[in-house]
């Protein structure tokens, strides 16, 4: 605090109120968390007039809760003009006073709804029995949810009086806006929520094989990848001695060189370097484990990051936001848009702006210098042979050689 007001005066009126006595400890939080200092001075005199009002009304401490941080926004709003984060800053508030014991979060009294019930043990299942990956179970119990919503729209929870029509009838309407790929998926976890269903003993019959497949032809599209200059100039555009550039130089480096995932970057962990081996474990799910060799350039890019660019903070991620709170990512979301901007500084109209644009390109880039689809496959980590024969199809110098003539000479 006094970093942030060199007049006594000011220091005093900060501390004044009920929560005068915490609002040291609560700055110095948002300084561990990245905050710059006219964000935390933002944050002190915020805290100290809701402090202040606090004290105007005779409240305590322990009685702070986000009804009145309402009432005091609304009342603020009044005298003057609100900033976007006043409201965001409080509940950071809450949390820390929540944190050190001075209030205690309200428990929810309502018990949980039947379809909560099942939603909480469909999400256990996906992931203790099935070890599904966290982004697959977002998406699963989601699309389970709104199954279950428009099943049972009237509260009345009866898995004996639904029919293939009403499974039909919501995938229909969940598909109707859809591209086909996004109708496959919500078929797909509509289909995986109803075999759920069926080994809990609920339904008696599997309904998932009665739900027609969208039109969407296996191996119809072709793998769509980046030239090696391509790969190249989106690396040089990432400005190195700045921390968020150095940042997306590792993470573009995981994706071209290691065909990395998005969901497996942000799922890394400091001690899944193993520097001594050369070695990086990758997570996918929650008990998959690859171990892959970790090539020199790689190596340094992610030694150069962590020793100068990465802020200090007690995540275990390796990769983390660039702005406050200083946290790791929640989602690949993130590295798809890392990526995304790189391309764009380089100006290359890429035909996918994702970051499996470059796992493809790893793909194509080794089918290229000779190797086999099992090799590929086996860098890929794919599960399924058939995953890779995708990649056939880029192939050109294999197919020219079987390629039939053309009838009536060369075109």
């Amino acid at each position: 605090m006094e970093e942030l007001f060199v007049r006594p005066r000011a220091l005093m009126r900060m501390r004044e109120g009920p929560l005068g006595v915490c609002v040291d400890t609560f700055i110095d939080s948002l300084a561990a968390k990245g905050y710059s200092r006219d964000s935390r001075r933002r944050a002190a005199w915020l805290v100290g007039d809701f402090s202040r009002w606090l004290d105007g009304r005779g409240f305590a401490a322990a009685a702070v809760a986000e009804d009145l941080v309402n009432a005091f926004l609304r009342g603020r709003r009044r005298r003057r003009a609100p900033r976007a984060e006043d409201r965001s800053t409080l509940l950071r508030l809450l949390a820390h006073l929540a944190a050190k014991g001075i209030i205690c979060k309200p428990s929810p009294e309502r018990t949980p709804t039947a379809v909560e019930q099942i939603e909480a043990e469909y999400v256990d299942y996906m992931r203790h029995e099935r070890n599904l990956a966290p982004a697959t179970i977002h998406s699963n119990r989601i699309t389970a949810r709104n199954l279950l919503t428009f099943l049972f729209a009237d509260g009345l929870l009866a898995f004996n009086t639904v029919t293939a029509r009403d499974v039909i009838a919501h995938v229909r309407l969940a598909t109707k806006t859809c591209r086909p790929n996004s109708a496959c998926r919500v078929v797909g976890g509509v289909r995986a929520f109803l075999r759920f269903v069926l080994y809990r003993g609920w339904l008696d019959t599997d309904m998932s094989s009665h739900i027609p497949a969208p039109a969407v032809w296996s191996q119809s599209s072709i793998p769509r990848s980046l030239q090696d200059d391509q790969v190249l100039r989106t690396l040089a555009q990432c400005d190195r001695s700045t921390p968020s550039g150095c940042r997306d130089y590792a993470v573009i480096l995981l994706l071209a060189r290691l065909g990395l995932r998005a969901g497996e970057v942000v799922a890394l962990q400091l001690e899944d370097i193993d520097w001594h081996a050369g070695e990086l474990l990758v997570r996918n799910g929650q008990t998959r484990v690859d171990r892959l060799p970790l090539p020199y350039e790689v190596g340094q890019a992610l030694a150069q990051y962590l020793s100068e660019a990465r802020p200090r903070c007690s995540s275990r991620q390796v990769f983390l936001r660039a702005q406050a709170p200083m946290e790791g990512f929640s989602s690949g979301t993130a590295v798809a848009a890392i990526v995304r901007r790189a391309l764009q500084r380089a100006g290359i109209d890429a035909p996918s702006k994702g970051a499996h644009v470059l796992r493809h390109t790893l793909a194509t880039r080794l089918l290229r210098e000779g190797s086999s689809l099992p090799e590929i496959g086996e860098v890929l980590r794919h599960r399924q042979q058939q995953t890779t024969t995708i990649y056939a199809k880029v192939d050109f110098a294999s197919l020219r050689a079987i390629a039939p003539s053309w009838p009536g000479g060369a075109q």
